[in-house]
């Protein structure tokens, strides 16, 4: 029987794997071929091969041969025995043919039961009928482990899809089956132009494939255009030509090495010409074009990479932690770079570096030690060193001038002398802090002298120079940071939902704020509240609340309370008298009672004016009582009030008769 290969079962998946493989392969030959795969799903999948499921085998199987599936393939699938036991219809298409589908079969086959029977005719007559195969050339390979159980006929069914096709072939893989029962189901392949393949005996089977594959799949071909020479390391152009399937690739290999092996590589779905960065070493080697899946070389040709050379200039010392220019010459590969290290540090070890595609010369800045280093310039792919040579570093002095004591949280100035390198700082810190810690600090790069913004605390600390690459201390000097006071008096008798008016001293720093707060509210609560900065004396609004309450001086930084008074909210009274019936436009004195809060007044209206009428008369009560109006020019009824200026509410209010 042509195409039969039957020896021992341990060869079930390089068959399953060469059968798809002359799937994927054969659909080279054609653009937009349409493919079928018929999959058992019947519960003898989960019979074993060698200790493994054959439904595992399958999935395992698909899944390495569909990526390689050019993209060009209309692929689909049709499982049968897969929902339900003892069914003879459960047969059903789960993805319907189109590019690009492997993904999608490969998840849906991943996801599949396998629990009934075996109808293949049926499904590779369905298959048949989706492909058009009465119109269109149509494909379907069917995978089984078993024979027909629903009482058709397969070679008949074979004979009839042959005869009624445009150009139908069916592919059989035989997973698992006897020769007997083989033979049962090798006709379809037989009666339609295709071949059976066992899943029995490997070696015989490679064999018989490679011989069919080469007699009926048209050879594929690919080019390539490169340099015959190129420097170590460097990236070229590789123009290529080629069937460009899913994951090909170009690659660069040693000569003679085996199918699949490379050093690097670049996929031909980003086009030609191929980018391709040759590894750092020197002598003889293959570009290849490389077929995804089977890795089969399609083109190749040598090339030679040659050594390249570096050069480096520099200061023979410069000073720990400062930044040098480092003149070189070089290939300036991807990723290749300037560096120092210890002299004797293996190779790629560093200390700082900088990538050499910023340009010649390097900035590179130099570690914060003292005594011999080395220069290097590294190939970054291999970490090889193409130059060195040695630099000494020398130490460096820092000195700091300040004040002995200074207010805490307050702000000062130090002035400093020092390397100034990149992201030095002037700090303080508590006396004996380990390097590196602060509480605050001021980069160098902002000049001298630096401005310190100190902690709100008192006792002993230490301003220092600190070397901002390793937090070096290279200068310190101590200090005493003392209290800070401050003063409130209010100045006004505030009212619920009224303004109150505040006058203190103390630091003003940037940020301190006076504010009013229930009696024991916790610290660094407020309400509303006015900055310091806004003058000696501020007014903001108090709360609608009765009660005890608290204004305090809060310092920005901290919130902690230099100063608080405390000052009652009650319902504003007032009283007000004169002496009536006056003359008009002559002068009428005003005895008054009330808050005297800043703008509240003593005013003159027309009786049973309302609270917003303007005032005939008014003066300020900052000018104390009793206080002195005109009287209106003209004779009648008025009336004399106290009012609030903040609120406008009228507190007291007392009638006048002008004659």
């Amino acid at each position: 029987m042509q195409g039969f290969v039957a020896v021992r079962r341990p060869g079930a998946v390089i068959s399953i794997s060469i059968a798809l493989l002359f799937l994927s392969t054969m659909s080279l030959a054609q653009a937009a071929e349409r493919i079928m795969v018929v999959l058992d799903g019947s519960g003898s999948m989960w019979g074993q091969i060698d200790g493994k499921p054959k439904l595992e085998i399958a999935r395992e199987t698909l899944r390495e041969v569909l990526q390689s599936v050019p993209r060009t393939t209309e692929l689909g699938l049709i499982a049968y025995g897969h929902r339900e036991k003892g069914n003879c219809d459960d047969i059903e298409l789960i993805v319907a043919p189109a590019q690009g589908t492997s993904a999608q079969i490969i998840s849906e086959v991943d996801g599949l039961k396998f629990l009934g029977k075996t109808p293949l005719t049926a499904a590779v007559t369905m298959a048949a009928t989706e492909l058009r195969y009465t119109e269109d050339k149509a494909t379907v390979v069917l995978i089984t482990d078993g024979i027909e159980t629903c009482d058709a006929d397969v070679c008949l069914a074979g004979e009839s899809l042959e005869a009624q096709g445009v150009d139908f072939t069916a592919h059989v893989v035989g997973f698992g089956l006897s020769e007997e029962e083989g033979q049962q189901v090798a006709c379809l392949a037989e009666n339609t132009g295709g071949q059976y393949f066992s899943a029995n005996d490997a070696d015989s089977l490679v064999l018989a494939m490679t011989e069919t594959i080469t007699e009926t799949i048209p050879e594929q071909s690919a080019t390539l255009e490169a340099p015959d020479t190129a420097p170590a390391g460097s990236e070229i152009e590789v123009v290529w030509t080629g069937p460009e399937n899913k994951n090909d690739y170009i690659a660069i290999a040693e000569v003679d090495s085996e199918k699949g092996k490379y050093i690097r590589y670049a996929p031909t779905r980003r086009g030609s010409p191929a980018t391709l960065i040759m590894p750092d070493k020197t002598g003889i080697f293959e570009l290849r074009y490389v077929v995804s899946g089977s890795n089969n070389i399609l083109a190749s040709r040598e090339i030679e990479l040659t050594e390249v050379e570096a050069t480096l200039d520099a200061v023979e010392s410069a000073a720990a932690g400062s930044e040098i220019k480092v003149s070189w010459t070089g290939p300036d590969h991807k990723n290749d770079y300037i560096a120092i290290a210890e002299v004797g540090a293996e190779e790629g070890k560093y200390l700082r570096y900088v990538y050499t595609r910023r340009g010649s010369p390097a900035e590179l800045t130099m570690p914060d030690g003292t005594g011999s280093y080395e220069l290097r310039y590294v190939v970054g792919q291999s970490k090889r060193t193409l130059a060195s040579r040695e630099i000494e570093l020398t130490d460096v002095e820092a000195t700091l001038d300040a004040p002995e004591t200074a207010f805490t949280a307050s702000k000062l100035k130090v002035d400093w002398t020092g390397p100034d390198n990149k992201n030095d700082y002037i700090a303080i810190a508590e006396s004996g802090a380990a390097e590196g810690k602060y509480s605050s600090y001021a980069y160098t790069r902002n000049g001298s002298p630096a401005t310190i913004n100190l902690p709100d605390a008192t006792g002993s600390y230490e301003l220092r120079y600190v070397v901002g690459q390793s937090k070096r201390t290279l200068a310190s000097r101590e200090i005493t940071l003392t209290a800070v006071e401050a003063t409130l008096k209010v100045l006004n008798t505030p009212v619920p939902g009224g303004k109150i008016q505040v006058e203190w001293t103390g630091p003003g720093y940037n940020n301190d704020f006076i504010t009013i707060v229930e009696k024991g509210s916790p610290e660094g609560s407020y309400n509303k509240y006015a900055y310091t900065r806004n003058g000696a004396i501020v007014e903001f609004e108090v709360p609608r609340a009765l009660g005890t309450f608290e204004v305090r001086y809060l310092l920005g930084k901290s919130k902690r309370t230099l100063a608080m008074v405390e000052v009652e909210l009650r319902v504003a009274s007032a009283s007000v008298s004169v002496n009536s019936p006056v003359a008009a436009g002559s002068v009428v004195e005003v005895t008054w009672t009330g808050p005297k809060n800043s703008e509240d007044y003593i005013e003159i209206v027309a009786s049973g004016a309302a609270a917003n009428a303007t005032a005939l008369s008014a003066a300020r009560t900052a000018q104390g009582s009793p206080l002195s109006l005109f009287a209106p020019d003209s004779t009648g009824d008025y009336e004399v009030r106290y009012k609030m200026r903040d609120s406008g509410k009228v507190l007291a209010r007392t009638p006048l008769k002008v004659e």
